[in-house]
């Protein structure tokens, strides 16, 4: 038996355990000195701000700490596979456990004294589930020794029990270290192992192809040689079948390095689509975001595989052209391999234009038909059904003559630079073969290096096609990467470990505050002064198109000010990052700016609090619904909190959704929630239910109403 315990981090140290265990899993965290926890966080670590100091730290080094839990039949899968992570133990939660690496049977665990200790996976999985297991243990235990059953096969018996009638149960979170995904690409690569990986995927290949060189080599020689040694044959044989083993662990390499690759590639382009600026998701629509949207899936299906590919392919290519210049006529067929190489850079180049054009029609095309679709019930009430199709026929055209057009491309490219090749470099060889002035050793290995180099080229059109498709699909989603790599630029886990700001207290402050929108010449705001203190209850009136959304918009954060300046905690938006701020202000914009998610009611009460909520965070949102009157509602749901609402699920009212919106505000646990138009759907019997709600529960609050 193992003290694990003994093991363990006090939470007092949680900020020097995150740094070492980031430090020895090799993160390169920022090099900054955490501060303790503060004394209500060590009061009560069963706490919520537990979760919340630990990710504020983490994002102060410049990682992210992801809670994850999961049922007591998930932990061994857990335990193998979360490091590096943090494991909150014993009462409380009070012990952290540092998980180094994972395994089936043993951990890694990173002790107070700085040392890796190697411990056994079970005693962990034990100290982990036993809070949950240890209140039914007793009933299990006299279950299992009525069957008489003694020694380890008692025990045993009574652990698989447990697991079986038990394995839907919760346990404690595990808090997995990772770089921020708006961190630097070429750290994200290191990271994740994917630059090492990478090496030794072009290593295999390298030691596959000395290895088929050599064998025809020497089987070329005893040919030539008229020698039939078994000996030399069986080395030839040899070195045939130790190609499997290098082409099997490419195969494994290659899958894990598509794995790894894909997994950070959406998590940077989730990130970078919540990053999105406001003002460019209203001027594209739908359907042109949606068209974003689809093209992104081809740059990790295109551009993962048609890096490898490309890969092997300038190894191919690289070992043609020593074989080659063992030819009879080097000078001609290096000469005729660059410029069949500078053919096929000209034919990619002009598939790759065609493929743009192709691309952006399409996408016209698929705004197009989104927008018609939304717009549907108007053209039927308005339009006269013999226009309706008015643009679309020509539309298509474009589309299909853009489409032919790449498809000549891309069949030129595929049929003539391989092919082309093998049969210009074979012509090369006539003379020689012809003559017979060259050995016929010599003449083989010319034959050998052409189509060497024909496989090569074979293998750069795979890649190269597959390239283009990424290039294309990476411009379309050029925006969602440049606002993921500004994303969380600021150091906004100071905010995440802040405590509330003490009732009296300035939480905004706006001097000089002015904002244009781009492209008008008269500012909306200007010259705006504004404080706003913990306990502060404002109501902002004033008629349609004076500012009023645009002002709570900047005190959310939800935009940046053009002029002035605005504090939140005496810190601005460029210090805190656009996540450190939304976790001090919320906000409930109008009505037609915000969204219902299909997903149980639960997921769009608590989606900015994290998934999966704890009970404590359930019953949290039970409580607020029911006092902002939709406890009706909960009730006629067959499922309560997880029934499923939205476009394709229980469809809310007008004045239901509004509720939601607000309850989705004060479930945040902010300084500030702003609500803009919040209450205008609402009869006056439930606006006043509502805003009682509003005003017990929120610490401060800005209502945006008209007069």
């Amino acid at each position: 038996m193992v003290d694990l315990l003994a093991l363990g981090w006090p939470l007092a140290r949680a900020g020097e355990a995150l740094t070492v265990l980031a430090a020895q899993a090799g993160l390169q965290p920022r090099l900054r000195e955490l501060a303790a926890p503060g004394a209500a966080v060590l009061a009560d670590p069963a706490d919520a701000s537990v979760e919340r100091w630990l990710a504020g730290a983490a994002a102060n080094l410049g990682l992210e700490a992801e809670a994850v839990d999961t049922d007591i039949a998930g932990v061994d899968d857990l335990l193998r596979a979360a490091a590096p992570a943090v494991l909150r133990v014993g009462p409380g939660g009070g012990t952290l456990l540092l998980l180094l690496r994972g395994g089936r049977r043993d951990l890694v665990l990173v002790a107070p004294d700085l040392r890796p200790r190697r411990v056994p996976a079970a005693e962990v999985r034990r100290l982990v589930c036993e809070p949950v297991l240890a209140p039914l243990r007793g009933r299990a235990e006299a279950l299992v020794d009525r069957t008489g059953l003694k020694g380890q096969r008692r025990e045993r018996a009574v652990e698989l029990l447990l697991r079986e009638r038990l394995g839907v149960l919760r346990v404690g979170r595990a808090f997995v270290l990772r770089p921020s995904p708006a961190a630097p690409l070429l750290r994200l690569l290191r990271a994740e192992g994917l630059l090492a990986r990478a090496t030794a995927l072009a290593g295999l290949h390298a030691a596959e192809l000395a290895l088929m060189i050599a064998a025809w080599a020497l089987i070329g020689d005893l040919v030539f040689a008229g020698r039939t040694d078994a000996g030399w044959s069986q080395a030839w044989l040899l070195l045939l079948l130790t190609i499997v083993p290098c082409r099997m662990g490419q195969a494994a390499i290659a899958g894990d390095i598509l794995q790894r690759a894909g997994a950070l590639l959406k998590r940077r382009l989730l990130v970078g689509a919540l990053a999105l600026p406001d003002d460019l998701t209203r001027r594209e629509g739908a359907g042109l975001l949606l068209g974003r949207v689809l093209e992104t899936a081809a740059v990790e299906s295109l551009g993962l595989r048609g890096g490898l590919v490309s890969l092997v392919a300038a190894l191919e290519f690289a070992a043609a052209v020593p074989i080659l210049a063992l030819g009879p006529a080097p000078a001609l067929h290096l000469a005729l391999l660059a410029a069949w190489a500078a053919l096929g850079v000209v034919l990619v180049r002009r598939t790759g234009r065609h493929l743009a054009a192709w691309t952006d029609t399409r996408g016209e095309l698929t705004h197009h038909l989104v927008e018609a679709m939304v717009g549907h019930r108007t053209r039927l009430a308005q339009e006269a059904p013999e226009r309706w199709h008015d643009d679309d026929d020509a539309r298509l055209v474009r589309v299909l003559a853009r489409e032919a057009r790449l498809n000549h491309s891309e069949s030129l490219l595929v049929a003539l630079l391989p092919r082309g090749w093998l049969v210009l470099g074979l012509a090369a060889l006539l003379p020689a073969f012809v003559t017979g002035s060259a050995p016929p050793a010599t003449v083989a290995a010319a034959i050998g290096g052409v189509l060497l180099a024909q496989r090569g080229l074979a293998t750069f059109v795979v890649g190269a096609t597959a390239l283009l498709g990424c290039g294309v699909a990476v411009r379309q989603a050029l925006p969602m990467l440049r606002a993921a790599e500004s994303a969380d630029a600021g150091a906004h886990g100071l905010m995440l470990s802040f405590p509330p700001v003490p009732e009296g207290q300035p939480i905004v402050v706006a001097r000089g505050l002015g904002f244009r929108y781009p492209g008008r010449e008269r500012p909306v705001l200007r010259d705006v002064d504004l404080e706003v203190a913990a306990g502060d209850r404002l109501l902002l009136e004033g008629g349609s198109g004076g500012g009023k959304s645009t002002l709570g918009a900047l005190m959310a954060g939800l935009r940046e000010p053009t002029s002035g300046l605005v504090l939140l905690a005496g810190l601005d938006r460029p210090t805190l990052g656009l996540v450190g701020w939304r976790r001090r202000v919320a906000a409930a914009p109008q009505f037609h700016e915000n969204h219902v998610v299909t997903a149980p009611l639960a997921f769009n009460l608590l989606m900015g609090r994290g998934w999966p909520p704890t009970q404590a965070q359930l019953a949290e949102a039970d409580a607020v619904c029911r006092e902002l009157g939709l406890g009706e509602l909960l009730e006629r749901m067959p499922s309560g909190l997880q029934q499923m609402v939205g476009e394709t699920g229980w469809q809310l009212s007008h004045g239901e959704r509004s509720r939601l919106f607000i309850a989705r505000a004060l479930l945040q646990d902010v300084d500030l929630v702003v609500l803009d138009e919040s209450f205008a759907a609402l009869d006056p019997a439930t606006l006043q239910q509502a805003l009682r709600c509003v005003l017990t529960r929120a610490r401060a609050v800005l209502v945006i109403a008209h007069p």
